[in-house]
């Protein structure tokens, strides 16, 4: 097997590892390693996932502390926005006026 080859399938070894590590941390599914009948396979695979943890813990990290991303908060924009539609029906002004 050509090197480049071996290169490309570990990297898409990789990769796979992070998108379940993703799963993971982002809809709390795992995937079950008890199913897999060699203990010795388990134990590889475990360790598999183990890195795919780390590296997406590595990833977000490097992306948080890159600069051009940007954290949203879903719930904090929504109530954000609810309460100065609401601060403009009761007063007739914005949260800007305030600002100034």
């Amino acid at each position: 097997m050509p090197l480049g080859k071996l290169a490309h399938y570990s990297f898409d070894l990789v990769l796979i590892s992070i998108i379940l590590a993703g799963i993971n941390r982002n809809t709390g599914l795992q995937f079950d390693t008890s199913t897999l009948s060699s203990v010795d396979f388990r134990t590889w695979f475990g360790k598999y996932l183990g890195l795919g943890e780390r590296l997406y813990d590595y990833t977000v990290t490097l992306l948080r502390n890159s600069g051009y991303f940007k954290q949203k908060n879903l719930v904090y924009d929504y109530v954000s926005k609810e309460a100065d539609k609401y601060l403009k029906q009761q007063t007739g002004r914005s949260v800007e006026d305030f600002k100034k």
